[in-house]
């Protein structure tokens, strides 16, 4: 149910989460009015934009749930979790790669020296 809140020059659908009410409309209704809208402006819902937002966070779940093995039978919420844990996993593989790699540079440099 939306309310509609109209002025002389405009009008202003407000969802039922954001509404506002004018109380009395008295002589200085319009500035009061105008007062009002500008305080509410930031506050004003727009569903389509939360739409838009929700199907996006929908389209990056679906994503993440294709890149983390075992991804596609996890809910939210399991999924979070793993991932983590997969990132975590990952790290721990570079670092071991870089430990592996200074190491085996080092032997390479030594039997340089040795004549090898």
């Amino acid at each position: 149910m939306e309310k509609a809140l109209a002025t002389p020059d405009n009008t202003i659908s407000l969802s039922p989460s954001c509404s506002a009410t004018v109380k009395s409309p008295a002589a200085g209704f319009e500035r009061r009015t105008k007062r009002k809208l500008s305080q509410i402006k930031t506050s004003v819902c727009v569903s389509g934009e939360e739409e838009d937002e929700e199907e996006e966070v929908k389209e990056k779940i679906e994503v993440l749930q294709r890149i983390i093995p075992g991804g596609t039978a996890l809910g939210v919420d399991a999924l979070f979790e793993e991932t983590a844990g997969y990132i975590m996993s990952l790290q721990c593989q570079i670092k071991t790669i870089k430990v592996l790699t200074s190491f085996l540079q080092r032997l390479d440099k030594q039997d340089m020296k040795f004549g090898g």
